[in-house]
């Protein structure tokens, strides 16, 4: 069978049945080799590495964790468990990323750490690593992100010296493979273009430039920025972020002992290669903008809308006023589906998020959003903008915070039986400076009222300073 599938634009010529007709005719008048399989017959890793020892340890009582610093600088954290006894998960960072570029140099390797992965590692490419791997639970992937570079990933038990081993070899020998390089910047080119006659992407590109005030970082994806991409420089970068692994910590959770895996962490992290190189992140000057502005784009023809209003501002990063946003959240995401699906009909499913971050400054980000009827767009933003009056003026209803106050306590509790919770919790504290025993606190559960809402809602959702973009179809006039 063949298949044509192509988008309706004025223009486009179509293949007829006759031209498609010839790709059976083409292919049975070819002469095709059988297979042959060239797989690499090597160890994955040829020489084990000299290592370094564990040179301090700290205890974390609270949290039953341990944090040793090895000779060669890098840090591990680890935190037993017995939740699961098939699962060891690590993620690991380092401050730098993609940040230390230029805005010229990122927009030709702003997919680095992506390039690179594409190629394998050592003498294995991608498909020679997969035929390595096979039959092991194991996987490790690097990422560069804006403000560092890092590598995760996860393993059975049995397969955690495999795990171990590519972590080394993606440090140490990443591999580059122009083959590969075309394949995937061919494949992103071909799924990216016709993305612009989206008119979903055409509204997240939209609140994407404004939320950025058009930062030529955080350009919308596109085909073209992926043919701007630059093999060798991305590896060159790539080897750069990976070149000192003195300043990387890494996180470890799950089946594991300290007495099994501390061979293996002297092993192979204590053999990364280690120059102690001082650096840090750089601040790009990506800030959101301030005033109230509104967007309507216009693309389609479906008789649907979207909605979204963003509301940013100054943020002091303690565990208090990230819970306090998040209960915020989540009291006023009750509050919506109440107001806008159960009274007005207007919506299914509204939506209220939030986030959060400590550099390159202390901000916030809390997005309400919805689908509507185009004609009731105008009509239920202004309902929005009555229910935050509401929450700033009154605060929330005392069913509204208890029901707020159960979930967390049923969420904390399942969370706290997590690897994947505590692996994520445990980075994040890390990297932030912060203690992670708070983690088994209640009382900020506990504490949280309605005054403590109201007052939260009146800082964090400023009726001055928000965005609102809303999608309509073609021709539609709000």
């Amino acid at each position: 069978v063949v298949m044509v599938s192509a988008p309706q634009k004025e223009g486009l010529t179509l293949p007829s049945e006759q031209v498609l007709g010839l790709a059976f005719s083409n292919v049975m008048a070819m002469e095709i080799a059988p297979y042959e399989d060239t797989a690499v017959d090597a160890p994955l890793l040829a020489t084990i590495p000299t290592g370094s020892a564990v040179a301090t340890t700290e205890r974390l009582e609270e949290i039953d964790a341990t944090v040793w610093t090895l000779e060669n600088g890098v840090r591990v954290l680890l935190k037993p468990t017995d939740f699961k006894d098939d699962e060891v998960l690590f993620r690991a960072y380092s401050p730098g990323g993609s940040s230390l570029l230029s805005d010229d140099d990122f927009a030709t390797m702003f997919a680095a750490a992506q390039i690179v992965g594409q190629g394998g590692v050592g003498e294995f490419s991608v498909i020679d690593l997969q035929k390595q791997l096979a039959g092991k639970a194991v996987n490790v992937s690097p990422n560069i992100g804006d403000l560092t570079e890092g590598i995760s990933g996860q393993a059975s038990p049995k397969d955690i010296e495999v795990m171990f081993q590519l972590i080394y070899l993606h440090f140490t020998t990443p591999r580059k493979d122009p083959v590969a390089f075309q394949a995937f910047r061919g494949q992103m080119q071909g799924m990216l273009a016709n993305r612009s006659a989206s008119p979903q992407a055409a509204f997240s590109d939209t609140i994407q430039v404004t939320m950025a005030q058009g930062h030529p970082r955080a350009a919308p994806i596109s085909a073209e920025r992926f043919a701007a991409l630059d093999l060798d420089r991305s590896y060159e970068f790539y080897q750069d972020r990976f070149a000192d692994a003195s300043d990387f910590t890494f996180v470890f959770v799950g089946a594991l002992t300290l007495e099994e895996i501390q061979p293996l962490v002297e092993t192979y992290l204590g053999g990364l290669p280690s120059i102690g190189r001082e650096e840090t992140w750089r601040d790009t000057g990506i800030r959101p903008p301030k005033g109230v502005i509104t967007k309507a784009v216009r693309k389609g023809l479906e008789p649907q809308s979207r909605s979204t209003m963003i509301f940013t501002g100054p943020f002091d990063y303690t565990a208090e006023n990230r819970h306090m946003v998040r209960s915020l959240t989540a009291a006023f995401r009750m509050r919506l589906l109440e107001r806008l699906r159960e009274d007005l009909g207007g919506t299914y499913s509204p939506s209220v998020s939030s986030s959060y971050s400590k550099d390159p400054v202390g901000s916030y980000n809390i997005r309400v959003s919805f689908g509507s009827a185009p004609d009731r767009v105008d009509e239920l933003t202004n309902v929005v903008a009555e229910e935050i009056a509401k929450f700033a003026g009154e605060g929330p209803t005392e069913e509204e915070v208890s029901g707020v106050r159960e979930a967390q306590r049923r969420s904390k509790e399942t969370d706290l039986k997590n690897n994947r919770f505590w692996l994520t919790n445990l980075y994040f504290a890390d990297m932030q400076g912060q203690d992670p025993a708070y983690l088994l606190d209640y009382s900020l559960i506990d504490s949280l009222t309605i005054a403590k809402l109201r007052a939260a809602a009146a800082q964090y959702f400023d009726m001055q300073n928000y965005v609102l973009v809303s999608l309509f179809p073609e021709g539609q006039v709000p």
